[in-house]
């Protein structure tokens, strides 16, 4: 298993956490059915929460969840750190990678050089 694998399954687990403390105690047993893998998706495809204008798009998030009419602002305002920490989470995966191409980019072209 791969250091990247390690770390999405180890936010996997972190972000389950963060629902089973923060949203289950404000939201039914359905609507953490449903948030729940769809924050996951997010980590596993390595996808960012859908934005609209620079803001989290609710509207989107209700309707991927099925859960349009239980979105409370409740319920968003104990949802906005997990999305907070996906993003950063997100960010920090795609420096590692740009860093790491860096690295290999900077190896081949010194073999090159030698050449």
């Amino acid at each position: 298993m791969t250091k990247n694998d390690l770390s999405s399954h180890h936010f996997q687990r972190k972000i389950s956490e963060f629902c089973a403390r923060r949203i289950a105690p404000t939201a039914s047993k359905r609507v953490l059915e449903n948030i729940r893998p769809y924050l996951t998706s997010l980590i596993i495809y390595r996808k960012s929460p859908p934005i609209l204008n620079g803001h989290i798009d609710w509207t989107t998030i209700g309707q991927a969840c099925g859960i349009e009419a239980e979105l409370t602002a409740e319920l968003k305002k104990q949802l906005r750190p997990g999305l907070d920490a996906i993003i950063r989470w997100l960010g920090a995966a795609s420096a590692t990678t740009r860093a790491r191409t860096a690295r290999v980019w900077r190896c081949v072209s010194s073999v090159t050089a030698l050449r």
